[in-house]
């Protein structure tokens, strides 16, 4: 049966590599076909081949090795549908080809836990090209999301180029989850900032809930972290006005009475300057009532979000507030600063307690030579307690500005 791997995380995440009867070379050498950015996989790292009525990984005595589900293969392992595969920084999920629309029409209603489990499947949205969603034009794909796809795609009544964000059929089967999320467009479509990536229009197109957004030239804040270690660390002037865009953009924001709930490196875009930085996907986390401690895979994987989170948001609790944005913003620019978030972990609560119980390590510990102040601000932020943390972001911003200033 055809089947494809999907990274899910890493600097490759969205890329998506269908399988034949050929065998896949995974690697950073341009000649393989599984050609990855990601730095820690060797140039010819492992190969996905169809033999004897199966899928399997050989890994190509790597380095650092080929995992499938967190163990080492040694050195071939036969595949499973939704078996994930860690090489380097990439994790990849083995998915086999099947129609996604004939699920959606059980009429089943996703809950928090179903969504993360998704079928990864890409037939839907290879059908979708040349389609119309209202009065845009979808082109190819760019790249896929947890979520659904996003593709090229042109404003017909404008002549505009825009980037299309469709989300998995599955969304749509679900009133609640498409009431929401409309609601929840409405209130983003009227903003304008800079530094917030807009949102032309949204809907509702048959079984697909979709966003037209601003297509913008750059890439996500993960593809810049996960190049760090083998490129060197970001200058620190340039990390520092990163974090005041964003947090301006935050800022806008809230004084709508708007939360993001989801401010991670996959959530940013940035450019040649820090002036060209963008927030994406406002209100979305939301609207899809999107559980961060959910796995992405059978094996407890936490998704590459939830190291980025508050402690409040790993609790099932009371509603959280704006300072979750706060503590995302800081882990994102610590993120920026290291090259990895605040915290790590192989499974989902191994992430969870050190999230609520451990202390980031300091800069001077991982040799990084950043102003005290600016370590100040971003472990401020990072406050196990909200009220321990910079209570608006809009404090948030008079710091940075200030020790821009001074």
């Amino acid at each position: 049966m055809p089947a494809h791997l999907v990274a899910l995380m890493g600097p490759d995440e969205g890329r998506n590599f269908p399988l034949t009867q050929e065998p896949l070379l995974l690697g950073r050498s341009r000649a393989a076909g599984g050609y990855l950015i990601d730095p820690h996989v060797a140039k010819v790292h492992c190969q996905i081949s169809y033999e004897d009525g199966g899928w399997h990984v050989s890994d190509f005595e790597s380095p650092s090795g080929t995992f499938v589900n967190g163990k080492r293969i040694d050195p071939v392992q036969k595949l499973n549908v939704g078996d994930l595969i860690r090489i380097g920084k990439t994790s990849l999920q083995f998915q086999e080809d099947a129609d996604l629309a004939g699920e959606a029409a059980v009429g089943a209603s996703p809950s928090a836990d179903s969504v993360s489990d998704l079928p990864r499947h890409a037939s839907w949205a290879e059908g979708l090209v040349g389609q119309k969603l209202g009065h845009y034009k979808v082109g190819t794909a760019l790249a896929r999301g947890r979520h659904g796809y996003v593709f090229h795609g042109k404003d017909t009544r404008r002549n505009l180029a825009v980037a299309l964000k469709v989300l998995d059929p599955v969304f749509g089967t679900n009133d609640a989850t498409v009431q929401s999320f409309v609601a929840a467009m409405k209130q983003v479509l009227p903003l304008r900032h800079p530094h917030l990536l807009k949102v032309y229009g949204a809907g509702k197109s048959g079984p697909h809930c979709w966003i037209a957004e601003e297509y913008v030239h750059g890439e996500s804040l993960a593809a810049v972290i996960g190049r760090i270690e083998s490129a060197g660390t970001v200058d620190w002037r340039h990390a520092l006005r990163i974090g005041l865009f964003l947090a301006q953009a935050l800022d806008y924001a809230h004084q709508k009475k708007l939360l993001h709930l989801n401010v991670t490196p996959h959530n940013i875009l940035v450019g040649k300057t820090p002036r060209e930085t963008k927030l994406t996907d406002l209100m979305l986390s939301e609207a899809l009532e999107e559980d961060p401690t959910v796995p992405i895979s059978a094996a407890g994987v936490p998704s590459e979000n939830l190291g980025y989170q508050p402690p409040e948001r790993t609790r099932r609790g009371p509603a959280v507030d704006a300072r979750a944005d706060v503590y995302s913003l800081g882990a994102s620019l610590y993120g920026l600063m290291t090259g990895r978030p605040p915290f790590v972990g192989n499974t989902v609560e191994e992430l969870v307690a050190k999230i609520r119980l451990e202390k980031p390590v300091v800069f001077s510990t991982l040799m990084l030579r950043a102003p005290r102040e600016l370590e100040e601000i971003i472990f401020k932020c990072l406050a196990k307690s909200p009220d321990e943390r910079f209570q608006t972001i809009r404090e948030v911003v008079q710091a940075l500005s200030t020790f821009i200033r001074e």
